[in-house]
């Protein structure tokens, strides 16, 4: 093992060969032993945050979280942290993130060159860490009188993010995701996705990747109403036909019980046979949307959102 001394405030007091993640040993807090610097490209280290950034699906569920904000999101959540990532410039943020840090944590330092090398952000804040997330199960989802969430082949990040930074912010028991017709839903602790829901995904139980048979049905049997959230236009062309569930409004939807909320795909929405096996549609009316001009619908992120207010408002806002 090769150490090198650097001199001057705030430098590295040591350079360490870095083992493999599995080998790494807990060090005791505040000794210059259990930070490490880390100075090739190809370090494993390096490696597995390279992956676990770019979106990589890890064997062991391990996810990659990048920014002040998030970092502190996964430090503050309860969740295990593998490991904390630091670069010359972002070492900074240490001292606001020391009161959550864990003794045993391992925390790496490296170059702003490196680090840059593995961030999946454009202007890195120079902090990353390792987060192992919690395994929902259907009993963590629909805890209490249960408003569950369900994304249907929502396809952009930024939206599953949002939308599920709006269901905990309103309230939601949890969450869950589900492929339709082919199209699945972006992973909630993808980056993007991480970064849109503000920590949210980390916090809120999700169940990921069920098939939508099997989930609809574990639902019904729990006693949950199924609600399809769809767009106006399509809820006035429907109005007409029998064959479908019953229209109504936001507020006159039933809150109280247990609920969970369909919000389909971007741009085809929630199936036929999806809609036509709810409890109900649930649709926002617009200002003049038939006018020439107007805004067609509210894109999946807007919609889920203000359903989700409306729910909390009939529950009681903060309770």
């Amino acid at each position: 093992m090769a150490e090198h001394c650097f001199t001057g405030e705030g430098r590295f007091a040591r350079l360490m060969d870095m083992a493999l993640p599995a080998k790494a040993n807990a060090r005791k807090r505040d000794t210059p032993e259990r930070i490490s610097l880390i100075a090739s490209r190809d370090n494993q280290w390096l490696k597995r945050f390279r992956a676990c950034l770019g979106g990589d699906e890890a064997r062991d569920g391990i996810v990659g979280v990048e920014g002040v904000r998030l970092v502190k999101a996964a430090l503050g959540s309860g969740l295990r942290v593998e490991a904390l990532l630091v670069s010359a410039s972002g070492e900074r943020h240490l001292a606001g993130l020391a009161d959550l840090i864990a003794p045993e944590m391992q925390i790496l330092r490296t170059t702003d060159r490196l680090f840059a090398g593995v961030a999946d952000t454009q202007t890195p804040q120079g902090v990353a860490a390792l987060v192992r997330p919690r395994v929902a199960t259907l009993e963590d989802v629909l805890r209490g009188v249960a408003l569950v969430v369900v994304l249907v082949g929502v396809q952009d990040p930024g939206n599953v993010g949002t939308i599920l930074r709006a269901a905990e912010a309103f309230g939601a028991t949890g969450a869950a995701t589900c492929p339709a017709g082919g199209v699945g839903t972006a992973n909630p602790l993808g980056a993007k996705a991480l970064r849109a829901s503000a920590g949210s995904a980390l916090r809120l139980p999700i169940l990921h990747g069920m098939s939508s048979a099997i989930l609809f049905a574990q639902l019904r049997v729990s006693g949950v109403k199924l609600y399809a959230a769809v767009r106006d236009s399509d809820a006035h062309a429907d109005r007409q036909s029998g064959a479908v569930p019953s229209l109504v409004r936001p507020w006159e939807a039933d809150w109280k019980s247990p609920v969970a909320l369909l919000i389909g795909n971007e741009g085809a929405g929630l199936g036929e046979e999806i809609v036509r096996s709810c409890d109900a549609r649930v649709s926002i009316p617009q200002r003049e949307s038939g006018r020439m001009g107007a805004v067609e619908s509210l894109n999946a992120a807007m919609a889920g959102s203000v359903l989700l207010y409306e729910a909390m408002r009939q529950r009681g806002a903060g309770a």
